[in-house]
This record gives C-alpha cells, structure tokens and sequence, in this order.
C-alpha cells in the first residue's frame, strides 16, 4: 500500500534514490539497475488501470517566479479559508517540468507563449497522470497546462471553478507582457476575472476536461461565453464527461465505499477497481515490455524517455486516496458539479449562437459512467458538437495507448492542422488504427528493434533531457501560504 511508505511531503524516492525524482538537477551516479525497466512499464498498466488511486503531483522544486501565473512556472497556492478547509491546488506545465526537449526550446526561445493554451482539467483522482502520453504530441499544436489537486485539498466546486476562470484570463492577459526578472513576481491578485481587461485577447484558448475535469470544463467554458467576451474561447474537449455521474455505477458505488468502516475501506477500493479498467491494458504493457511495440503517439527517443521519466516518478505522483478525500470529491465535487451542470447545459445552444464548437471523446467500454448515452445526449444540447468513440477503453485509459488525441483535436478544430512539425496529422497512424483487439493503437518501434528498448539510462542523456534554464528552488509550503495569507 502506498500510503504506508509515502507520508503529505516526501516520496517514496526522496531518501532511498533521489537521483531518481523529478525535481532533482541532474541524473547523477545513482542510476537506475535493470530493474527500473519492470518499474517503468508496471506503473504504465497502473495509469492506465487505476484513475481511482491517481493523487496530485507535488513537486519539491519549481521556479523563479512560481505564484505569478505564467507559462514560467505554475501557482502553488496553500491556504485555509474561514472554514479551516486546506486549499492545495497547481496549475503547471509538465512538459517543462519534465524537461521535455521540444517545449523546453520553445519556451526559451519564446515561442511557446505564442502557442494557443490548452488548459486540461483532470478526474476526481486530481492528477494529469490519465493522458500524459498523448502530451508530448499535443505539445506540437498548444502550450499545455494542467490543473491538479493533493490528496489534502477541500477545494469547494465552485472555488475550483472560480480558480480556473481566473487562471485563464490572467494567463491570456499577461501573453504580451514582459517576465519579470530579479527576486520573485507577487501572488496574483484573488478574483481577478473582476479585474479584466476589456481589450480583446489574441491569444486562442481551448478547454479539456477528463471525467470531474468534463464538469468543470462545461461550466468554465459556459462563464467565459456569458462573462468573459475578452478571451478567445475555440472550443472544448470533453473526455468521458462526468455530467451524467447521477446515473452512474460510480455514484451508486462510491458514496458506500467512503461510509465503510476505516478497517474494510481498502478493500472496498479494491472493489471498486474494476470501474475503471479495460480488457487490454494488461496485454499492451506485455507489448511494450517485450519490445514489440509502442503506443502510436509515443515514436520517438525523446518521448519514450518522457514515459519513461514519468514511470520512475510516479511513486511521488501517486497517493492512496484517504476515506475523507473521497467522501469530499463524490459530495462536494461530482454531485455538486453535476447537479449544478444539469440545470446549464442547455445554456450552450443559447449563448454560443451555435459557433461553439465541443469534441466529445468517450471509451466505449467505460463501467464507471455511462459516457456513450452521455455523449449522445450532449451532442444533442451543444450545437456545434462531435463525437468519437475510443473502441475497447475503458474509463481510466480512454486518453491511454488507443487514441491519438492531438489528432481528434486537430480534425475537429482545422486552424491547429499546422501545428509544430509538418506532420499536423488528423487521423491515428494507419498500423495503429488498423490494429485489433490490444494491437489498436499500437505500432512496431521507431527505432525498428524489437529485442530491447531504450534503456533507462538515456532518460536523462543531453539528447533527451533538458532542464529549463533559471530554475531555483521554490518556496516551501507554509512560506507560500504565510505570502497568500497576507496578501488576501
């Protein structure tokens, strides 16, 4: 069980190979052994299988001006309201964070700004861990940000959504502006959508949201329609969208777990497994283990040394998930959300005056919600709308190894058909769509080898790895939360 090895504030990895997490500088001589390989490819099934178990990357560094809402950083705000509530959430760049070549140069040239923002919104697991392989490939049409929250947050919905709204405008405001140098940017200031700037932004924004993140996603993009005529909303999309949780086997599961005994809760977490996984995701894990194969989206050095690196981070992005952070997000979170979503949705058809435009991605053996029945009836209220059903996935691996979701976007959305590179592709590779059974989705090596895979130990090698330049250590956390405090 992770929870018995990982306490709020350090990882598993922090004193047994620190070598290994992602906030350290440099690969140093503590290299991982041949077992890492089994590490890496055994935590990929993990992603995949379990959303449920999923929990807030807490990073120990970050950058100079990490409070300041910039694509240079993320803000780390910690803080406790009147009701004694913690609020922990991060909105980030990951591909920085990871030292992702191509966006790392592109943001040091100052390009990446240039870029329109994706803002993905994750499940109730509050992590970017279900469609980090589609990244890397995203990261050729958008500057990608993500939105997470720790096992500790008690974030209400409507202070997540407020967060996101103000995140947003804030970020397309400040697309021209200078960065800041010398000592760090103050916090941004709180309600800032009140603050608005009138002038319209040149810099286009899309909307994705995953399960939860699908609420949240909906009701974001609806208040920027009706309130926010400044930002340039493109589009949206929703991947297994959680507004139809009220009619879910989550809803009728979930809320008996979290009322369990403390003794038997584990094993009603156990019970609740099978919600989320698929048929396949063991056997591609066998594909890639044994060199056979790799996810279609996932075709070169680079990226498979992003997978890679995120597979030996994982035991610090990944947390049990206690009792009370359950009961809260299926209370406070999905009902919430979903009650509320309800009575909106039909908003779109009136204020998008039918020129909005939404991607509705769903797996189509999702057990956890009824995603296909939902997606018909939200093609049905939203205008402008698409569907595309992710044959064989199941609800955590729906954004997994059987879709190319930068592709689906680029077709759906034709202004991003540009993109970085001059592939811009639109429809999956052909080996990959044609794959059957656990073979969808999955294409023989880039580098044509089907002995061995890349070894571990180029994760990190100048050619794969690239640390963004003038990073320092970021503020602890009570440090961080004193500066919120009495900036409020």
């Amino acid at each position: 069980r992770i929870d018995d090895r990982v306490d709020t504030n350090h990882s598993i990895l922090s004193n047994q190979a620190p070598s290994l997490t992602m906030a350290t500088s440099k690969w140093t001589k503590k290299r991982p052994t041949i077992q890492g390989r089994a590490l890496l490819l055994c935590v990929i099934s993990m992603l995949q299988s379990s959303s449920a178990f999923q929990s807030s990357f807490q990073p120990t560094t970050s950058y100079a001006v990490p409070h300041t809402w910039k694509s240079t950083g993320c803000l780390h705000s910690t803080a406790r309201d009147d009701s004694n509530r913690m609020r922990d959430i991060q909105f980030s760049s990951p591909l920085l964070e990871e030292g992702y070549p191509p966006a790392v140069e592109e943001y040091e040239a100052g390009t990446l700004k240039k870029k329109p923002l994706l803002v993905y919104l994750p499940g109730f697991d509050g992590t970017w861990m279900a469609p980090f392989l589609q990244l890397p490939e995203l990261s050729t049409s958008f500057d990608v940000r993500c939105l997470t929250m720790s096992m500790q947050d008690r974030s209400t919905y409507e202070e997540l959504k407020t967060s996101i709204v103000d995140y947003i405008s804030k970020e397309t405001q400040q697309n021209d502006e200078v960065e800041p140098s010398g000592s760090a940017a103050e916090p941004p200031k709180r309600n800032f959508l009140a603050n608005i700037l009138k002038k319209k932004s040149t810099r286009p924004v899309y909307l994705a949201g995953e399960s939860f993140g699908g609420i949240l996603a909906s009701d974001v993009a609806l208040t920027l329609l009706e309130e926010c005529p400044s930002i340039d909303l493109k589009g949206m999309t929703l991947i297994n969208a959680a507004t139809c949780y009220d009619r879910s086997k989550l809803a009728s599961m979930g809320p008996s777990v979290a009322a369990l005994p403390a003794l038997l809760y584990p094993f009603g977490l156990l019970r609740m497994l099978p919600l989320f996984t698929d048929e396949y995701s063991w056997d591609q894990l066998l594909m890639i283990l044994q060199a056979k194969a790799l996810p279609s989206v996932i075709d070169s050095a680079q990226r498979e040394s992003f997978m890679g690196r995120i597979a030996f981070s994982i035991p610090q992005k990944l947390q049990y998930m206690p009792q009370g952070t359950l009961g809260w997000r299926l209370t406070e979170w999905l009902e919430t959300g979903c009650a509320k979503m309800e009575a909106r949705l039909e908003h779109f058809r009136s204020n998008s005056n039918n020129s909005f435009r939404s991607l509705i991605v769903v797996g189509e053996k999702d057990l956890c919600l009824p995603s296909i029945g939902e997606a018909e009836r939200l093609s049905s209220l939203f205008s402008n709308s698409h569907v595309h059903v992710v044959e064989g996935a199941g609800h955590a691996s729906t954004c997994g190894s059987r879709v190319d979701l930068a592709a689906l976007m680029r077709k759906r959305f034709p202004e991003l058909k540009g993109g970085r590179t001059a592939r811009g592709r639109t429809v999956m590779k052909p080996v990959a769509a044609n794959g059957e059974g656990a073979e969808l989705g999955m294409e023989p090596r880039y580098d044509g080898r089907d002995d061995i895979g890349l070894s571990p130990l180029k994760y990190w090698s100048k050619a794969n790895y690239r640390k963004r330049k003038g990073t320092k250590n970021v503020l602890n956390r009570s440090k961080l939360a004193s500066i919120m405090d009495s900036k409020s």
